[in-house]
């Protein structure tokens, strides 16, 4: 469970680091798959993203819901009304980034009603172009501009490691840098909202794998 102190924070600023949340074999099973995963695209891709119905074909993934970890801090920042809305592998090639200051959602208000959790499989060094979010701007009513100065005054850079969850609140301003490293950016998008909120694309369209869908597992 979170403290007291965390929850405030996350309140306050709209983000939240917790180290080494995914750790040991599981880590590393994630990182095989997320490579096997790359190894089937044309080399020129500079950026992919495979979502859940893609990625729950491959059990190591699955597991991470049974972090319980992951799943008490989700609950202590959205409520015991809390429901799995994606999740995404995301990877960024070498040399490649940079997708300008955004939000998740443009519905603004006094609470959090749907977050992000990014779980990093690379280690967000500077060279890496780690996460960039603006603490307080997800109370604001006002977007981000696309043509805004850069880098904001008051913005902080999320350097964390490999395995690293970072939570940040759906409005919450934020960005990521050029990846000049010599290695693919790799991180895992959980997406989690109250109940209530659904989605509106092509979400239920696809199908999950069919094992997935006939589980009794809660």
């Amino acid at each position: 469970m979170l403290t007291t102190e965390q929850r405030r924070q996350f309140d306050e600023t709209g983000f939240l680091v917790l180290e080494k949340l995914v750790q040991g074999d599981l880590l590393r099973e994630i990182q095989r798959e997320s490579a096997a995963l790359i190894a089937t695209e044309p080399q020129e891709f500079w950026r992919r993203v495979w979502h859940e119905r893609a990625v729950f074909c491959r059990k190591a993934f699955r597991d991470v819901l049974d972090l319980e970890p992951l799943i008490s801090a989700e609950r202590d920042l959205l409520g015991e009304d809390v429901q799995l809305l994606a999740i995404d592998l995301l990877v960024v090639r070498p040399g490649q980034g940079e997708v300008g200051w955004h939000r998740d959602v443009s519905f603004v208000c006094d609470k959090t009603l749907s977050k992000n959790t990014g779980i990093y499989l690379t280690d967000m060094t500077e060279k890496m172009g780690p996460l960039r979010v603006f603490p307080g701007s997800h109370r604001w009513d006002e977007p981000p501009s696309e043509r805004g100065v850069d880098p904001l005054l008051g913005e902080v850079r999320v350097t964390v490691g490999a395995g690293t969850a970072v939570f940040f609140d759906a409005p919450l301003w934020h960005t990521g840098d050029r990846n000049n490293s010599d290695i693919d950016r790799m991180g895992l998008f959980a997406y989690f909202g109250n109940y209530w909120v659904k989605r509106r694309d092509n979400y239920y369209t696809q199908l999950l794998p069919a094992d997935l869908v006939s589980t009794d597992d809660p």
